[in-house]
C-alpha cells in the first residue's frame, strides 16, 4: 500500500511539475508577445515621425516649441488629468472597436449616484426610483489630423461624468499613418460600435449625441453625412438617425477653401501636408479633390434629400480663434439651414481655440460657457453647470 501511494504521489508530482512548466512557458510566450507588440509600436512611431519630418519646415518647429511651452505651464493640471485617467474606476480603457491600427476607444460611465444628482437638480431625493438610462456623448478629438488621441477627451469626459453623461472617446489613425478617408472610416466604425453598445453600458439609445472638436469636428461631420447618404442600408451597423444631436466645436468644414488653405499655410500646416492629408494630390484639380472631403460640399450634395435623417446641429466657435477661423462655422451654418437641417450657432467673444475646451475647465472658471452650452444641448435644460462647483486643476495665481 505504501509503495502504491508513493508511486501515485510521484506521478502526481510529475504532473504538477509539467503543469507548472507549461504555465510558465505560456506566461513567457505572452510576455514575449507583449514585448513584441510594444517594440512594433515604438518602431512604427519612429518610422511615422521620420516620414512626417520630411514635410516640416521652420515655422512648424516654432509652433512645436510653443506647444511644449504651453504644455509645461499646464503640466500640474495635465498630471492630475492623467492620474484621473489611469486610476478612476469609472473608465473602461482601450476597447477595440475595429480591425485597423489605433481602433480603440475609452468609455466613461458615471455612477448611479451622479445620475440621480442630475435628475434631482443636485439635491438628492428618492433612491428607490427605477434606474434611469443615461444620455450618451460620442466624442471625436482634434489634433490637426496629425496628433489626435482619444485621451485628449478625458477633460471633457471628466466634466460630463459629474452630470451623469456616458462619454465614449474614439481614437483613429492620424497622418501619415492614414489619410482623411482612413480617418473617416475609423471614426464611422467607432460611432457604430458606440451606438450598438450604448444600451449595454446603461445609455439611452434615443439620446446619443456626436461631438467633434477642431479636426475631430471635420471627421465627425463627414462620418455623419456619409452615413446619412446611405439612408437605411441594412448592411450598415448604424444610421444617421441614431444620432439625436451633433456639436462641432471650433470645427473645419471647408477644406476646399483657398482662404483656409492659405491660413493653414501661414500657421505652419504646409499646403503640401494638407493636400496629402485630404487626398488631394498635387495636380491642378486639387480644389476639386478637396471637395470630396468637405462637409460643406457634402451638405450641398445630399442635404435636402437627407435632412429628415440628420440631427440638429450646434456650431460653437471662439471669435479669437487663430487656429480654426471663426468663418468656418459662420459659413457652414447657412449651408446647413438652406438644406433644411436644424442648426444653432454659439460664438464666444473673448475665447480662442483652447480656452473653452482646455483652459476654462482646468482653471475651474465659473464662466465655463462651453460646458453650459453642451449640457443645455444634451439635456435641453439651462443652468445645469451652475449646480456643481468644480475645483480648479491648477492654481490660477501660478
Amino acid at each position: 500500500i505504501h509503495s502504491f501511494i508513493s508511486s501515485k504521489e510521484r506521478r502526481s508530482g510529475r504532473k504538477e511539475k509539467t503543469k507548472t512548466t507549461t504555465e510558465r512557458a505560456q506566461r513567457t510566450g505572452t510576455d514575449k508577445k507583449m514585448i513584441g507588440r510594444v517594440m512594433h509600436n515604438v518602431l512604427l512611431i519612429f518610422r511615422l515621425l521620420f516620414k512626417l519630418l520630411t514635410f516640416l519646415r521652420l515655422n512648424w518647429i516654432a509652433k512645436f516649441l510653443r506647444l511644449l511651452l504651453f504644455s509645461a505651464l499646464l503640466l500640474p493640471a495635465f498630471i492630475r488629468i492623467g492620474w484621473f485617467y489611469v486610476t478612476d474606476g469609472r473608465i473602461k480603457r482601450g476597447i477595440k472597436y475595429g480591425k485597423n491600427a489605433r481602433n480603440f476607444l475609452d468609455v466613461y460611465v458615471p455612477s448611479d449616484e451622479e445620475d440621480e444628482d442630475v435628475e434631482e437638480g443636485g439635491g438628492g431625493g428618492e433612491t428607490n426610483k427605477p434606474k434611469q438610462l443615461k444620455p450618451v456623448v460620442i466624442f471625436v478629438t482634434g489634433g490637426v489630423w496629425i496628433i489626435g488621441y482619444r485621451v485628449w477627451g478625458a477633460l471633457l469626459a471628466k466634466s460630463l461624468l459629474e452630470f451623469g453623461v456616458i462619454t465614449i472617446c474614439i481614437d483613429y489613425r492620424n497622418f501619415p499613418q492614414g489619410v482623411c478617408g482612413d480617418m473617416v472610416e475609423d471614426v464611422a466604425n467607432g460611432i457604430g460600435y458606440a451606438v450598438n453598445a450604448a444600451k449595454s453600458l446603461g445609455g439611452d439609445p434615443r439620446k446619443i449625441n456626436l461631438i467633434g472638436q477642431s479636426a475631430g469636428a471635420h471627421l465627425a461631420a463627414l462620418s455623419l453625412l456619409k452615413q446619412a447618404s446611405l439612408r437605411d442600408d441594412l448592411k450598415e451597423t448604424w444610421h444617421a438617425k441614431d444620432i439625436i444631436g451633433f456639436v462641432g466645436i471650433s470645427g473645419i468644414y471647408h477644406p476646399e477653401s483657398e482662404e483656409l488653405i492659405a491660413h493653414f499655410d501661414r500657421q505652419g500646416l504646409h499646403r503640401k501636408i494638407f493636400f496629402s492629408i485630404m487626398e488631394a494630390g498635387f495636380s491642378g484639380r486639387h480644389i476639386e479633390a478637396l471637395g470630396r472631403n468637405s462637409p460643406s460640399e457634402m451638405v450641398k450634395s445630399i442635404g435636402v434629400e437627407c435632412a429628415h435623417v440628420l440631427p440638429r446641429f450646434l456650431l460653437i466657435h471662439g471669435e479669437k480663434d487663430v487656429s480654426a477661423p471663426t468663418r468656418e462655422s459662420r459659413n457652414f451654418a447657412p449651408t446647413l439651414s438652406n438644406a433644411g437641417i436644424s442648426v444653432k450657432e454659439k460664438y464666444y467673444k473673448s475665447k480662442g481655440h483652447v480656452e473653452p475646451f482646455i483652459l476654462d475647465p482646468i482653471l475651474g472658471r465659473s464662466e465655463d460657457v462651453l460646458l453650459e452650452d453642451l449640457l443645455t444641448f444634451i439635456f435641453r435644460r439651462e443652468g445645469l453647470s451652475k449646480t456643481f462647483k468644480r475645483q480648479p486643476l491648477i492654481d490660477r495665481k501660478s
